[in-house]
Formats: C-alpha cells, structure tokens, sequence
C-alpha cells in the first residue's frame, strides 16, 4: 500500500509539528492535521485518507470515540486507524484495537521510524485474513 494522504488527529502543536515533518520527509504528500475527533470525522469523510493517525485525549471527542464512529460510518470504515497516543497500558491498547483500529503506536515516538511503523502496521493488517 502507498500512502500518499495522512490524517493526524492530534491537539498538541509540538507533536503536530514532528509527526507531519516526519511523514513528509518519509515521502507522504499531504499531511491533513485536526486537533479533535469531531473535525477528525469530517476530514475523514471529506479527505478519504490513506491512513488516520489518531491521539486518545483530545478535544470534543476522545479518539476512541472517534474510531467507533470511524469504523460504524459506510464511508470511513475501511480506512486504517493507526492510534498514535501517551496512553501505553496494555488495557488501552486492547481498547483501541478492540475499536477496530489496525495498530496502536505510542509517544513519545521516534520521528526516524515512524513511517516505517506506520507502514509495518498497516503491512501486517493487510495481511491477515479477512481484511
């Protein structure tokens, strides 16, 4: 799969600012940034991403209420929902991946791996059966 459209879903401008450099160093030719999961739901919609990067604490919306919505809408649930988040315990991420979400990152990540996580999770999502 290439990616070429990236959603982030991410509130903090720091981070906002490392991932998206990262992505485009890596080759990805448009980073889409919201700062919540409500505007994360209509970008999905109207930008149909490769992949949707998604924090958990987030404004108006947490980010697992922004994967169920994703993953219960015809018109976004094929789209991979990577979540990229502080919140490591492994309770959490069964949450996420529970959601539907394909693969579950955590911050602080390292700018230099971070497409070719990315890429890996979404490799390995597409590869087991029934995706």
């Amino acid at each position: 799969m290439t990616l070429k459209k990236v959603l982030l879903a991410e509130d903090d401008p720091d981070i906002q600012k490392v991932a998206k450099m990262s992505l485009k160093f890596a080759g990805i030719a448009e980073v889409v940034v919201v700062d919540n999961g409500e505007d994360c739901l209509a970008a999905a919609s109207r930008e149909k991403p490769d992949v949707i990067l998604l924090d958990v604490m987030m404004p108006k919306m947490d980010g697992y209420e922004a994967c169920k919505r994703l993953k219960a809408n015809p018109e976004t649930q094929g789209i991979p929902v990577i979540f990229l988040t502080a919140k490591a315990q492994q309770f959490e991420v069964k949450k996420g991946l529970g959601l539907g979400a394909c693969g579950y990152l955590t911050k602080p990540f390292n700018p230099m791996t971070l497409y070719s996580e990315i890429k890996a999770l979404l490799d390995q999502a597409a590869d087991k059966p029934g995706s």
